[in-house]
């Protein structure tokens, strides 16, 4: 597995394996009242010296919890997302805590960053009929400052926080005819930010 720290200009021993593991149950008390947990935990298998770019290694949980309501089976559900620190963080984005590692001076990481970041979630379903229902539903994610967590990046909408227009500098790959080179073109993935959205729809099941 390799990541942007991996460019031809940085360190080649950051390529490096990962694997990550999740569990999951669900409780119901009786047909009305339901809760859900799950336990995600991921590694990435870096020496030492790199630990302290690396912000792949983490834990995080969900936990949520599903009403029914009213004589339609309407339900009502919240959720609470969270997903722990990492112990290292390249500095990739706005991120503005670098430093050269000891062992490598051209090596860049903030070590045990404050990226931690909760996401909160409601949702309301109206129940139509056995085939039809329509629901609302809103979600907000809150990023500490180094935390660069999205809303929408698994495809259910547009991602919010990479629309940042600040002009930065960055390596690019691409550049120069795929030989790369440092670009100023931006944006850049935005860390710290309180990100919220609104979204609704209709369900039809046959």
């Amino acid at each position: 597995m390799n990541r942007t720290s991996d460019l031809p200009d940085l360190d080649p021993r950051d390529v490096a394996d990962e694997d990550a593991a999740k569990i999951g149950s669900q409780w119901t008390f009786g047909p009305q009242t339901s809760i859900e947990g799950i336990y995600e935990s991921m590694h990435r298998y870096v020496p030492a010296f790199l630990i302290d770019q690396n912000e792949r290694t983490r834990n995080g949980f969900w936990l949520a919890g599903t009403q029914a309501v009213g004589h339609h089976g309407d339900n009502f559900s919240l959720g609470w997302a969270r997903a722990n620190p990492t112990p290292g963080d390249p500095g990739q984005h706005n991120t503005p805590t670098l430093y050269p590692n000891a062992a490598n001076p051209t090596l860049f990481g903030t070590p045990n960053p404050d990226n931690m970041a909760n996401m909160y979630t409601a949702m309301y379903r109206h129940i139509i009929d056995q085939h039809l229902s329509f629901y609302f539903d809103y979600a907000q994610t809150v990023n500490h400052a180094l935390a660069h967590y999205d809303l929408g990046a698994g495809g259910r909408g547009l991602t919010t926080d990479c629309h940042d227009g600040t002009v930065l500098a960055a390596f690019d790959p691409t550049a120069n005819n795929g030989a790369g080179g440092e670009s100023f073109t931006g944006p850049h993935c935005y860390a710290g930010g309180d990100l919220r959205g609104f979204s609704t729809g209709i369900r039809l099941q046959f």
